[in-house]
């Protein structure tokens, strides 16, 4: 122990040196990490919301409310989005889920922050700094367990495996959480450390088994993983990579794998200036990677062309050829946020290995992502001129409808659920000329009639979103 507190001390004197910042004392307690005092302790339940929610419809659109019972969520990051100015920027936020609780036309809105360990660190010790060196810091220490992961926010998404919901972030080990539907309230349980999985992708997928990968910059390589349903690996395999291996979603069938390796490199030009110096290099090709379970094989497919995928709709296979719906990012600087998804299709002829990308007129005139897939269709948030301010409804590369509001920012992923063998679109929405205004949104998709209720409760930004029946 006191050659903890003299290498304590000693990184102390550093950070003040080069950071200007004075920690007062430095102590060590049983509670897993130092504790470095950082600012103003805080309390963030006082944050948090739990409040019914009055409205009136016409009597057909409350017999459709009237039979939705579950809970439909989204998680996104604690930020305010008119400030933000990169990509970077939009992952970093507080993980909290906002929600409604629906129970026979009754509806509660629930807003819960996952006690991340960073989180409940900073209750108690202040604000972790906006400085490099300070994220050095906690980076190297948080490796040996002495100081939290400040990059463990559980804000991406949401992963229902047999009635345990998680909440996960790419960087980090996912968040048990309980939704209890008799108290309408949600509560994070604790944080489920995976024994050789450093990291636990936010696209996470369970169908039989849990499937998730983990990216390794230093070795340029993906481990996929396959789990039981109580997190215990079944299966490993090692994928070397030919660029950065930054991946934020991957593909899985019964039998293969599909990892997309897209040319990302350090903008070395920009190392010191920019907060994530990571750009697509459009100088080099975009390789597509099909790996077999059974035998680890891999084969790999390269494009003509160099593109970014967030998030994949749909893939169809069969023995002479591979299709690949999603939406390709040509332009991608993590320091930017002037990005835009185009929804095409990636063709690949298994004989001769070519690659080519099918594209629909129309749809290279919008920005699409997050797809949502029901009944061979997909459904899109649509943006414009950076305002989220629809849906856009897919079979194939065909539009077969465009859903677009005024003065509202759909502000997290869609959920389908189905009624009375109908599927509907449930989302929120806040009002972009007033922010306190927010909506519940219920859309058929087969006649597309809006059912919209609005509440006094201001919204934040989602990422992935849950429905759970009761």
């Amino acid at each position: 122990m006191k050659r903890y507190y003299k290498t304590m001390n000693i990184i102390s004197f550093l950070l003040v040196s080069f950071t200007g910042i004075t920690f007062t004392s430095i102590t060590f307690t049983n509670a897993f990490f130092w504790n470095i005092p950082l600012g103003n302790r805080f309390n963030i339940k006082s944050r948090e919301i739990k409040q019914k929610i009055p409205y009136k419809l016409p009597y057909h659109d409350q017999q459709i409310i009237n039979k939705i019972n579950g809970f439909y969520g989204m998680i996104g990051p604690d930020i305010n989005i008119t400030t933000v100015t990169n990509l970077y920027d939009l992952f970093i936020g507080d993980g909290n889920i906002q929600g409604i609780f629906f129970n026979h036309g009754e509806l509660t809105f629930i807003k819960h922050f996952i006690r991340t360990d960073k989180l409940v660190y900073e209750e108690k010790n202040g604000r972790i700094p906006d400085n490099r060196m300070v994220k050095a810091f906690f980076a190297l220490l948080s490796k040996v367990r002495l100081l939290p992961n400040i990059m463990g926010l559980a804000n991406t998404a949401l992963m229902d495996i047999n009635n345990k919901v998680y909440a996960l972030y790419e960087r980090d080990s996912p968040y048990l959480i309980n939704i209890d539907f008799q108290k309408n309230e949600i509560d994070t349980v604790r944080k489920v450390d995976i024994d050789s999985v450093s990291h636990f992708s936010a696209h996470s997928k369970f169908i039989d088994n849990v499937e998730t990968i983990d990216y390794d910059i230093m070795t340029n390589s993906v481990n996929y993983f396959e789990l039981n349903e109580n997190l215990t690996i079944a299966k490993r395999v090692n994928i070397k990579m030919r660029y950065l291996p930054v991946i934020h979603d991957f593909w899985v069938t019964p039998k293969k794998i599909v990892l997309v390796d897209s040319p990302l490199k350090i903008d070395i030009e920009n190392l010191f200036t920019k907060p994530v110096p990571v750009i697509l290099d459009k100088t080099q090709q975009t390789k597509i990677h099909i790996i077999n379970k059974e035998d680890s094989k891999i084969d790999t497919f390269t494009s003509n062309e160099s593109f970014y995928i967030f998030h994949y709709s749909e893939y169809n296979e069969t023995e002479n050829f591979i299709d690949i719906y999603a939406s390709l990012y040509d332009e991608l600087d993590f320091s930017q946020l002037n990005i835009s998804g185009k929804y095409r299709m990636i063709h690949i002829d298994k004989a001769s290995k070519q690659v080519t990308i099918e594209k629909s007129i129309k749809l290279e005139e919008l920005d699409l992502d997050f797809p949502k897939t029901y009944q061979n269709k997909v459904v899109f948030r649509s943006i414009e001129n950076r305002i989220i301010n629809g849906f856009v409804i897919c079979d194939k590369l065909k539009v077969e409808k465009q859903i677009s509001f005024e003065n509202r920012f759909i502000c997290g992923e869609q959920a389908i659920k189905m009624i009375d063998n109908i599927p509907y679109l449930i989302s929120f929405a806040f009002n972009t000329q007033n922010n306190n205004k927010s909506y519940l949104l219920v859309i058929n998709l087969v006649n597309y009639k809006i059912i919209e209720i609005p509440f006094e409760i201001p919204l934040s930004i989602g990422f992935h979103s849950i429905f759970l029946s009761k």
